[in-house]
């Protein structure tokens, strides 16, 4: 069976917040198949705010250890800058 992860999965997986029986369950599964991510999960791992130097290490290895299910590269990093940078209150309109 593969399994899809989504960005919240991979965030708690890797600070270590799901108890211990789903940690274990993981553990399992990451011994038998690679993570699946899609880039849209990709850009917003690589958005997340709240990495250390440390963090930042092991989100890149996660990624670099997953399949990504890929949008074209330059799209990815544009989108991950303007993320970075923007948010919602930046573009709501005065009435």
């Amino acid at each position: 069976m593969m399994h899809l992860w989504d960005t919240n999965t991979a965030i708690y997986y890797l600070q270590q917040l799901f108890p211990p029986p789903a940690e274990k369950f993981i553990d399992g599964v990451l011994k038998s198949e690679q993570p699946i991510i899609t880039a849209i999960t990709e850009i917003e791992l690589l958005c997340w705010k709240t990495t250390t130097p440390k963090d930042f290490q092991v989100l890149h290895s996660f990624i670099n250890d997953s399949l990504v299910i890929e949008l074209e590269q330059p799209i990815k990093l544009k989108t991950a800058d303007i993320r970075k940078k923007c948010t919602a209150s930046n573009f709501l309109m005065p009435l």
